[in-house]
């Protein structure tokens, strides 16, 4: 499963995720782009907000990075 998959699994836009973490839709953008990689910090928000585990969420930035 991708960032962007669990994103929508948890029933976030882009926009509604960037605002909850408090950083711009481009940087949610570029982590699902794998153009960059979210700080630690933001790793875990990432997990509450989406409601993922820490395996999960690493196998979504490896996909991406499979591209």
């Amino acid at each position: 499963m991708t960032l962007a998959q669990l994103r929508e699994r948890a029933n976030f836009t882009q926009a509604q995720l960037a605002v909850t973490m408090g950083v711009s839709v481009s940087t949610v953008s570029d982590w699902e782009n794998g153009k960059k990689e979210p700080r630690l910090k933001h790793f875990r928000l990432l997990m509450e907000f989406l409601g993922c585990t820490f395996e999960e969420l690493c196998e979504a930035f490896d996909q991406v990075k499979r591209r």
